[in-house]
């Protein structure tokens, strides 16, 4: 309830002071996030109508008793063919006039259907709320560490696991499997590459077998609570090449260079340059990494701030962000280290308790 009220008075002092209500739909887990983060309800479909003092939560009647044990939210109870129709009724019903929502959301029908129900002013208030989410009190810091533990243990685990001749997927499942029996969630999908697959940043595990002398790229993360940790591990099976190795030495002091002079206030182009940098001067500059350096974590594994060439707005203090630069050899091999730090007034501080050398298995 208290973030509820927030976000109203941070509406009306940074969007349009005449906002009265803010609705978050919530169809299919199209806003799951922050639904949980305003009302603690953990359901795939719901629209909250938040009014500051009063708060309401409209759902099914598959999620009627979870609603109450979830959210201290007044639960509205949808029985209609519509859910359009029982959420216009009830705005119209409360004399709401100016309604902050979600456009990045909202998908296009249902905002079309709902404007032709609604006589009033909608107003996206997407930058507030994701501005509100990316700085993280203590205890969600807390969630994202426990996180970040469990996802380090199953990682340690499943590297026994690993031989010539074991497929990406079989890896996948393994690591995926030490998660869930160590108490966590899967934060994400996982990635698993080897060989001329790490080459490929978003590499998703395929069937193919692990020879000796490759690389193996693990991204992964746990979900504890509702909040995901993020990290990137190598390894090699057998001995590296020196390729690998002078490229591994280059990414590793990118983190730490970056790690080092990261703070809150830090514009996140000059961190992103820090990092850059180091791979730029070298002879594999070609093949540095061409996404931004980091994003922030929390309830989603991608949400605001990010760090990159072309983002400009100082770092905040509370934020939780990755710090992930590499190198990517088209049809060799790529690398990545990607560690979580939390944004302090005077550092960045790492989540991340994994050592950054390579696993040789």
């Amino acid at each position: 309830m208290k973030r509820a009220q927030k976000l109203i008075d941070y509406v009306k002092s940074n969007v349009h002071n005449d906002i009265d209500t803010v609705m978050i739909w919530n169809y299919e887990n199209s806003s799951t996030a922050n639904t949980f983060y305003l009302s603690g309800f953990r359901g795939s479909c719901s629209v909250l109508i938040i009014r500051g003092e009063s708060n309401y939560l409209i759902t099914d009647s598959r999620y009627f008793e979870q609603a109450e044990q979830e959210s201290d939210f007044v639960l509205v109870k949808h029985t209609s063919s519509k859910l359009i129709k029982t959420v216009a009724s009830f705005l119209k019903k409360l004399s709401a006039q100016f309604i902050g929502f979600e456009a990045e959301r909202l998908d296009c029908k249902t905002y079309g259907e709902l404007r032709n129900e609604l006589n009033v002013e909608f107003i996206p208030i997407d930058d507030v709320l994701y501005r509100m989410r990316s700085i993280k009190n203590e205890e969600e810091v807390g969630k994202i560490r426990a996180a970040s533990r469990i996802a380090e243990k199953a990682f340690r685990e499943t590297l026994s696991y690993i031989k010539e001749g074991i497929s990406e997927i079989e890896i996948c499942a393994e690591l995926e499997y030490r998660i869930k029996k160590l108490g966590g969630q899967v934060g994400f999908e996982t990635l698993i590459g080897s060989g001329h697959n790490t080459s490929k940043p978003h590499v998703k595990p395929t069937a193919k077998k692990i020879e000796n002398g490759e690389l193996i790229l693990f991204d992964f993360g746990a979900r504890v609570d509702g909040y995901c940790c993020d990290i990137t591990r190598m390894a090699v099976l057998g001995k590296p090449s020196m390729e690998i190795t002078e490229c591994y030495e280059l990414v590793r002091q990118a983190v730490e260079k970056a790690t080092n002079v990261g703070k809150a206030g830090m514009i996140p182009s000059q961190v992103d340059e820090v990092a850059r940098s180091v791979i730029l001067q070298s002879k594999y500059a070609e093949y540095c990494f061409k996404y931004g350096l980091g994003h922030g974590i929390g309830l989603e594994v991608h949400e605001p701030p990010r760090m990159g060439p072309t983002f400009n707005e100082p770092l905040p203090a509370g934020a939780v962000v990755t710090v992930e630069p590499g190198i990517y050899i088209p049809g060799k091999f790529g690398i990545r280290i990607e560690n979580d730090v939390i944004v302090r007034e005077d550092c960045f501080e790492r989540i991340t308790d994994l050592s950054e050398d390579l696993v040789i298995i």
